[in-house]
């Protein structure tokens, strides 16, 4: 947990333009949002995406991704726009710095959209993106999310950047190796 934490925590100083002194704060503040949320199991999941340098046995965290499969699992104070609380909802997605333009950001979203149709009976799926995110803006277009809303300009006024919500529709999942029935499917 701590790799993820620090993880989350310097993405998010990161996009906030925080000074590194506050680091520890937000770590302190990500580790016990990530504690609560982990009591949300098994309406939601955080998946970790590992790096390992050509054939080395040492690898490393490069990636999370936070996912959320129904209202039992969303999040209590999402950002805005907000998202159906019913639907599957991907959020906190972070790469590690040296790391991105890897593929690996590609590779989280895409086995997050997998687990969401194995674990939701819902094919329309969330995220959001800051508007001035241009590199994770074309990547979710490329992956085919559209822009579903978009925060007003008041945005600004809280000291917030101002956030696509995005959608996607999954298709049904034809793997039913995890799930038996459409019953056993979390709603």
């Amino acid at each position: 947990m701590d790799l993820t934490v620090t993880l989350l925590s310097e993405s998010f100083a990161e996009s906030m333009m925080m000074a590194t002194g506050y680091v520890k704060l937000l770590e302190f503040l990500v580790k016990n949002y990530l504690i609560e949320r982990r009591e949300m199991m098994p309406h939601n999941a955080t998946l970790l995406g590992i790096y390992r340098e050509n054939g080395e046995e040492d690898f490393e965290l490069a990636g999370t991704v936070e996912l959320t499969f129904d209202r039992k699992g969303a999040n209590a104070n999402p950002p805005t726009p907000t998202p159906p609380n019913n639907s599957p909802y991907i959020c906190n997605m972070a790469v590690r710095k040296p790391l991105r333009r890897r593929g690996i950001g590609w590779h989280l979203l895409r086995a997050g959209e997998d687990l969401i149709t194995k674990m939701s009976s819902s094919r329309e799926v969330y995220l959001h993106c800051r508007i001035i995110d241009e590199g994770p803006f074309n990547m979710y277009t490329k992956a085919g999310y559209s822009v579903a809303k978009t925060d007003s300009i008041l945005t600004l006024l809280t000291l917030q950047r101002r956030r696509h919500l995005m959608c996607k529709e999954l298709p049904v999942s034809e793997d039913t190796s995890a799930v038996d029935t459409p019953d056993d499917r979390l709603t």
